[in-house]
């Protein structure tokens, strides 16, 4: 009797407990679509859900740069919650990430939302999503796990609710040309630093992309929808992609998009809604929230609904139709609870296909062999390390046969014994024969993205891509025992050959150190010493108190390995009190910010300093220039769409201060205020065009890409003389248009392409190419006492090409 009693007060205290689960509009008080939730609306609510259903468990996962928290949602059954970690055991067999038996158990189905902060109508939709998985839609929970991450980026997402909150009429005013559909420069879509988190999967500059790839490494989904909007004229986008589709995604793949993209469509027939598939959304760049989890073996889907920031409430698009907040909710809804079904119906077929997946080995190459010097090979393995990649070593020194990419041809290269190695035979093989491949297959050069990344490239490493087994250790990265310094020395020094030493000289120059730097090579103290050497010599620091201290502080910090130098007089080439040691001046470095500037190179510059570099940065706005220009050193010009100095009140007021002696650096598009100008050297190539007289309407954009690049890969040819070239052994440039420029005429040259210059990996048309011929890469202008760096090419693109940065160094500190 006492059994039947406690069960019976056991079954009444569940349905109490379900009773008090409250729908969205019943928690928040409005329906959703009537105003814009902020994220901690959307948190709370999904702190209820967890509070009133035994089928949702919340998993925080880490905090946005503004202290936001970021967290997941797991739905599934009571049972399959108790068990969540078996279950990812189990799952995680199917791919080989932990030894075990196959089994096709469950599916795994991971909703995101959000990533894109004024894309927001999707974090609505997930709540509604969630609520209604754990009330109407139970029995798809005993063999499925749902996780959803509600909003990927929530610094953005508020930065636009609030804009909204502050700016929109009651009631809402649809005309898009009002103000409550004109978001300022810095938008809600991306994150704190300007990033678009949904090109960062792979590269992981940001902080919530890297605690987000913890998770979702932990899991590795059977599908993955990252859900999105676009403009407000556009249809609702769902899979199948379009071409081009990278040569790894299998036939199953592609068929299992077509079968959830039918059954999204009998939804939106239904309704009358307009859709389109198979156009726009390509699946090739690796670092999108489609791309990457396609190639870890899931179904990765965008589902792009029309919106955005200029959206609202409610917009009027160009068919006088409104487009209201409340209809893209339905959308995201419907299309999400389509993509759950079919998860549920198809559990055995996807557990068999993804472990196919993994079996499936045979690729294009085996090892992909690379040297450089040891922090380069140290921060790809870190990079890979990241993403439960595994690196490994040489065994010894070998001549190994397969594609080099310095040859651009099937040959031998010689590599030495602890060069790095990274195996396609793992479970991450295919993402990292990706990632490395020396060029990537393209079925269409028309993308949404760019088509070269080659990771060898961008870190400027030898390499070879091959077929052969190797021997190979594990991969550890050289201990540098603590260092000991002596005050008695006549100085230290270090041979300077990475990023990793350029945030050394930072650090050494923010603590106000006395740093030189020899601008020929020298020999002294028994060692040779390249372009660039750093030297801290005790005759710099006299005036600062323990500065011994401080310099072997910062070399165990930044495990920097330093050399004494016993005396002043060097055995071959200048003494150290010569001209060709130069003091480095720390300087006072500044970013402008214009509505003409890009906001995501503008964004890039700000996350290199604050996030990288460490090296302090003053952001000043163009109205304020003039004023801090006598505080300023250097001043950055990020990329974005400038007309000419003639054009800009302030051309007299700077073109003074460069010729009293500040530096200017001048990024992409920035380099037009200087193009053709009286004052300066820098012109700028013609670009050539086709001759579209003839060609069919229907043709003429397909037409225009022997015009363009989409992202193209070339090697630079360097003058080693150059401060901008201080330690860098080979740089290969990403190119991401087709400008083009003069050699400057007075030398300043610093890296250039030369006649014979020809893309190593991506598209760019013919015309575009040949442009390219004999043209400037990075140089310098000289003008009065001061100087402009001008980098045609963005180094700093999306923060992860490597030797980038270290050039982009060179130009600050040199």
């Amino acid at each position: 009797m006492s059994r039947f009693l406690c069960s019976l007060f056991l079954i009444s205290f569940s349905n109490f407990s379900f009773g008090q689960l409250q729908s969205p509009k019943e928690f928040l008080g409005y329906d959703l679509g009537d105003l814009f939730s902020r994220h901690h609306q959307v948190v709370d609510y999904f702190k209820h859900l967890e509070q009133n259903s035994p089928q949702i468990q919340l998993t925080p996962y880490g905090k946005t740069n503004e202290g936001r928290i970021l967290q997941l949602a797991f739905i599934s059954s009571e049972k399959n919650l108790e068990q969540l970690e078996a279950i990812r055991t189990r799952h995680l067999h199917n791919s080989g990430s932990i030894p075990g038996p196959k089994n096709n158990d469950k599916a795994i189905v991971w909703l995101s939302y959000n990533v894109h902060g004024n894309e927001s109508s999707s974090s609505e939709a997930a709540m509604k999503t969630a609520h209604a998985l754990l009330t109407k839609y139970q029995d798809w929970l005993e063999d499925t796990v749902i996780i959803i991450d509600p909003c990927i980026n929530p610094d953005g997402r508020d930065r636009y609710v609030n804009f909204y909150k502050q700016h929109r009429s009651v009631p809402y005013d649809d005309n898009r040309d009002t103000r409550e559909h004109n978001e300022s420069w810095h938008n809600g879509r991306t994150n704190h630093y300007i990033f678009d988190l949904n090109r960062d999967w792979a590269w992981l500059t940001q902080v919530e992309s890297q605690q987000r790839l913890k998770q979702y490494n932990q899991w590795l989904p059977h599908i993955h929808v990252d859900f999105h909007e676009q403009g407000i004229n556009s249809p609702y986008y769902f899979a199948p992609a379009a071409e081009p589709l990278h040569e790894v995604i299998t036939d199953f793949q592609k068929d299992f998009q077509d079968a959830l993209g039918k059954n999204h469509a009998r939804y939106f027939d239904k309704e009358g809604w307009f859709y389109f598939t198979k156009q726009q959304f390509d699946i090739l760049y690796p670092s999108y929230g489609d791309s990457y989890p396609m190639y870890l073996g899931a179904i990765g889907m965008t589902y792009e609904q029309a919106g955005g920031g200029i959206a609202g409430l409610g917009v009027q698009n160009d068919e006088n139709i409104e487009l209201t907040l409340k209809d893209r909710i339905e959308h995201h809804y419907t299309t999400g609870i389509s993509t759950v079904e079919m998860a549920v119906k198809n559990r055995t077929k996807l557990n068999k296909n993804y472990q196919e997946y993994f079996s499936d080995k045979n690729l294009k190459f085996k090892n992909f062999i690379l040297e450089g010097n040891q922090d380069q090979m140290n921060a790809l393995a870190q990079f890979f390390k990241k993403h439960n990649i595994e690196s490994a070593r040489l065994a010894k020194n070998i001549s190994i046969r397969g594609f080099d990419y310095q040859s651009q041809k099937n040959g031998n290269t010689s590599f030495t014994k602890n060069a790095l190695v990274i195996p396609t035979d793992q479970t991450k093989g295919k993402m990292a024969h990706i990632l490395l491949e020396p060029k990537t297959k393209l079925n269409d050069s028309l993308t949404y993205d760019i088509t070269a990344w080659s990771l060898p490239y961008a870190y400027g490493l030898k390499a070879n891509a091959t077929q052969e087994n190797v021997a190979v250790i594990p991969y550890n990265e050289n201990q540098i025992s603590a260092i000991v310094l002596d005050k008695n020395q006549y100085g230290y020094a270090i041979n300077y050959r990475s990023f990793e030493d350029s945030k050394f000289l930072a650090a050494l120059l923010k603590e106000g150190l006395g740093v030189r730097y020899n601008s020929v090579p020298i020999s002294n103290s028994g060692k040779s010493w390249k372009e660039g050497s750093l030297f801290v010599l005790k005759g710099d620091n006299t005036k600062k108190i323990n500065y011994i201290e401080t310099l072997q502080q910062l070399a165990n910090q930044f495990k920097r390995k330093l050399y004494p130098i016993k005396t002043g007089y060097s055995e071959i080439g200048p003494d150290l009190g010569a001209d060709e040691l130069h003091l480095i001046k720390a300087p006072k470095v500044a970013v402008l910010r214009t509505d003409a500037a890009s906001s995501y190179r503008y964004g890039e510059i700000w996350h290199f300093f604050e996030q990288q570099l460490e090296y302090p940065l003053f952001q000043v706005e163009l109205e304020r220039l003039e004023r801090m220009l006598p505080n300023i050193d250097l001043l950055i010009l990020p990329g974005g769409s400038y007309d000419n100095w003639s054009n800009n009140p302030l051309e007299n007021a700077i073109e003074e201060w460069i010729s009293n002696g500040g530096r200017v650096v001048a990024i992409s598009e920035a380099l037009d205020l200087f193009a053709d100008t009286e004052n300066f050297s820098l012109k700028k190539k013609e670009a050539p065009e086709n001759d579209t007289t003839s060609v069919p309407y229907a043709e003429l954009e397909r037409n225009k890409i022997s015009e363009i690049t989409t992202g193209s890969i070339y090697k630079a040819t360097m003058d080693r003389s150059h401060p901008l070239s201080f330690g860098v052994d080979r740089y290969y440039t990403l190119k991401l248009n087709a400008d083009a420029y003069e050699l400057l005429e007075d030398s300043g040259n610093a890296f250039t392409l030369n006649e014979n210059a020809k893309p190593f990996a991506g598209f760019i048309g013919h015309l575009a190419k040949d442009n390219q011929k004999n043209s400037l890469l990075f140089g310098q202008e000289d003008y009065g006492n001061g100087s402009i760096i001008y980098f045609v090419d963005n180094v700093l693109f999306r923060g992860f090409w490597y030797n980038g940065k270290q050039v982009f160094s060179n130009a600050i500190f040199f």
